[in-house]
């Protein structure tokens, strides 16, 4: 239930100091630049600022006869006092604010820029734990009947606002004192929402600005299950921040994918589940969204969390914790098991599912490694075998329509000639229908582009970014409508943008490699190589470019008047450093441009006319810019796409199932002219019964036969009581082992070599089974537990 909202309370505050105290605190040096820095929650090294926004107060010594209490105290003797932990110091302090009416909550006693009190700064000032001013602070505030109690005072400032004197005890880590402020009234659900407890960039610390989000995010579960199970003011599960953030959200985003983190996020997370669980079993925390519609699997997802979103996915419980499971082993034998795994907010037929999710709204550079977790892998594996046969249907009709392109490309009329009206004749025809083809599958094409794009407008920088193809196709459609519009009104430009549209068609045909294994992974390089290495290097090589062919045409301006025509006969220049006409080959941009570009690719003539001004100084810059570009940034370019391939060659499968699984979810929703409901996966099954006995359905996916890491040590008494019943066998005389005793002890001698593989195939032949038997009898002869000199193994067996 929540709180009922507090009444605001409205006071005059007191003041007793004087005008030249006042007049010393106003003029007190800033110093340059700080009131743009982020003010200090506690420092040693500088004293709390007095520079308090003008408010109107009552002044208790206006008479002239009223004298200045000889046993004042001010802020910096309070914080002073507080500091050192020293009671001694707060004598007369209750007597003091009852004679000037005066609170600990009043203006005058905080810090003026982030508003802190002095219970605050004791908590800050602890030392090994305690700080013996705390307990008198809290009983004078109390006895003085503070409408605004200390322990409920919060920071104001953008920083730290919000932030309260339990935040601070928990964050020390200090139980007791978390239990003296909760027992004195202390707010449990106080929200600590200034900037500095935002996620954003820069250094913050976010922690779900709650407190109870602040101990479950700092590993305190003593505290957090005080504050649940607490009698003054149990902290609710289900409470959330500015955000909208429980504290299971802030579990999740507070992960950063380290072992470490990992088991200690999610061991406080199943720990917060089952007292939700204990406190209140009808709630189902896990379902609660935050103000983006995200629950905290949903926010693993968004924000790149894998190692806890595979946590929460293939979170198996046992017992009365059953129903908190999202896997659930179906049935076991030996290392082989097979499980069903919850689809709730899961597959995609759900509206923003955890598939949408990764495939079009996470921005984490790391999301391609979510597809291929489980079930997400299988699941995705079973819907493109559902839809393959219509991506391929895609991929055919494509390849028509470029080959009909094609043709129409090749069989174009010579510029110059009217397209329109044509002759009568079976060729024209069959140009004018792949003309009207061609115009129709570019509509095509753009309104399905549009769609495409307009569903993703929320999340326009990841299209962008991922949607390499779309775009290109995009252009492609774009450049065939107005090709076609060109043609038939006669305009001979028509035919360098069809050819421009032609050549970007036959580059899209890339786009349904991910339907195939091993073009798909190649592709998933290629694409990587030039986004990553290739749009680097041409940023830097036209810098380069532009640069030098400036130098040259401005140099090659600059010339000696040209010899006579007969003395260019007699001795006739080689290379072609002229033109025709006779001008540079740097004469223009453009010219210099083209020239430089052959030095670049290695065609370059360092041979030039011997009319120029600056001759030497031309060679200069033509030999720099060719080690700075053939020699320097061609080999730069190479090692790059050498290293990308490299570190890409690991991750090229996962990212080549996140684009297939980006064609399955938009298969999947049908074509742009014809919407289909997605069907759901999986099979509605009954898998345990609720807190309230009832039935727990839910749609579950089977995802088939699992094979554990590490095998189960079968019979773990194996090794005495195996090894006793081979010196009975010794004894009696046997010289012969049957092949099950043996396999009695084969899980044992399979967790030996465990070191050596890490599963073992389940379909072996007779000669795997032989020689795994010799394995295990060499290992067994290794530990000296069986008396191999009486051990025969028969093929036959």
């Amino acid at each position: 239930m929540p709180e009922p909202a507090r009444p605001t309370v409205f006071m005059l505050e007191t003041t007793d100091s004087s005008p030249e105290e006042r007049a010393n605190a106003s003029a007190r040096p800033e110093g340059k630049g700080r009131k743009n820095e982020l003010p200090p929650m506690e420092s040693a090294f500088q004293k709390e600022n007095s520079d308090f926004t003008p408010s109107i107060r009552v002044n208790v010594n206006y008479h002239p006869s009223n004298q200045q209490d000889p046993n004042r105290f001010d802020r910096d003797r309070l914080f002073g006092a507080v500091a050192r932990g020293d009671p001694e110091e707060l004598e007369g302090l209750k007597e003091y604010l009852q004679r000037t009416g005066k609170f600990l909550t009043n203006s005058e006693y905080k810090e003026a820029n982030t508003g802190k009190t002095c219970l605050m700064k004791a908590l800050l000032n602890l030392k090994a734990g305690e700080n013996a001013t705390i307990l008198p602070l809290l009983q004078i505030d109390r006895e003085l009947g503070n409408p605004l109690p200390l322990v409920n005072a919060t920071c104001y400032d953008e920083n730290y606002r919000g932030h309260s004197a339990l935040h601070i005890a928990i964050e020390k880590r200090s139980l007791t004192w978390v239990k003296v402020l909760v027992e004195n009234g202390a707010n449990v659900h106080a929200k600590a929402d200034g900037q500095f407890f935002q996620k954003s960039k820069g250094i913050c610390f976010y922690f779900g600005e709650l407190p109870l989000s602040l101990a479950a995010c700092t590993k305190q579960w003593d505290v957090v299950e005080f504050l649940l199970e607490n009698p003054h003011q149990p902290a609710r599960l289900e409470e959330g921040d500015s955000q909208g953030n429980t504290v299971l959200h802030a579990l999740v985003m507070i992960a950063d994918n380290s072992k470490e983190n990992t088991s200690l996020v999610s061991a406080m997370y199943d720990d917060i589940l089952r007292a939700g669980a204990r406190i209140c079993p009808s709630m189902k925390l896990e379902d609660i969204p935050n103000n983006q519609g995200l629950t905290p699997l949903k926010l693993a997802a968004k924000e790149g969390k894998i190692e806890i979103f595979k946590h929460i996915l293939q979170r198996e419980m046992s017992g009365e914790y059953q129903h908190l499971s999202r896997r659930f082993t179906e049935w076991s034998y030996g290392p082989v098991q097979a499980a069903l795994y919850d689809l709730s907010s899961v597959d995609s037929s759900e509206d923003n599912s955890v598939l949408d999710i990764i495939v079009f709204g996470c921005r984490a550079p790391n999301r391609h490694k979510m597809v291929v977790l489980e079930p997400l892998n299988k699941l995705l594996q079973e819907k493109w075998e559902s839809l393959a046969i219509r991506f391929y249907f895609n991929f055919a009709c494509y390849v028509i329509y470029m080959m009909i392109f094609t043709a129409v490309a090749y069989h174009q009329p010579v510029l110059g000639k009217t397209f329109l009206p044509l002759k009568a004749t079976a060729g024209n025809s069959m140009l004018l229908m792949g003309h009207i083809l061609i115009l129709f599958g570019g509509f095509y094409l753009f309104f399905g582009q549009l769609r495409y794009f307009w569903k993703r407008h929320r999340f326009l920088w990841i299209t962008f970014v991922d949607s390499y193809f779309e775009i290109l196709i995009l252009v492609q459609s774009l450049t065939t409508v107005v090709a076609q519009v060109l043609c038939f009104m006669e305009l001979e430009w028509y035919l360098p943008v069809l050819v421009f549209s032609l050549v970007v068609g036959w580059v899209n045909t890339l786009y349904y490699t991910r339907g195939f294994e091993p073009t798909g992974i190649y592709s998933v390089m290629i694409q990587k190589v030039i986004l990553r290495d290739l749009l680097r290097f041409l940023l830097i090589y036209f810098v380069f470019l532009f640069g030098f062919a400036v130098a040259l045409v401005s140099l090659t301006r600059e010339a000696l008047p040209l010899p006579p025509l007969n003395t260019s006969l007699t001795h006739p220049e080689v290379g072609g450093g002229n033109d025709d006409d006779g001008k540079t080959s740097y004469s223009s941009m453009f010219a210099a441009s083209l020239e430089l570009f052959k030095f670049t690719i290695g065609m370059g003539e360092l041979e030039f006319q011997e009319h120029l001004r600056f001759k030497g100084f031309v060679m200069f810059l033509l030999l720099v810019y060719v080690l700075l570009t053939y020699i320097l940034l061609l080999n730069m370019l190479i090692a790059l796409m050498s290293e990308t391939v490299n570190s890409v060659s690991t991750d090229s499968k996962s990212i080549w199932k996140l684009q297939r699984a980006i064609a399955v979810l938009e298969m999947e929703m049908g074509y742009w002219w014809c919407r289909r409901k997605k069907k759901r996966s999986g099979t509605f099954l009954t898998v345990g019964v609720t807190p309230d006995q009832k039935t727990d359905e839910r749609w579950c996916f089977r995802k088939g036969l699992e094979q554990m890491k590490s095998l189960p040590f079968w019979g773990s008494t194996f090794y005495e009581q195996t090894g006793t019943r081979c010196q009975e066998q010794s004894q009696l005389g046997h010289t012969g082992l049957q092949l099950p005793r043996f396999l009695n002890g084969m899980g044992f001698c399979l967790q030996i070599s465990d070191h050596l593989t890490e599963s073992v195939s389940l379909e072996t032949g007779l000669e795997q089974t032989c020689r795994l038997l010799k394995t295990c009898s060499i290992l067994l002869q290794t530990l000296d537990l069986w008396n191999l000199s009486e051990l025969t193994l028969r093929a036959d067996d």
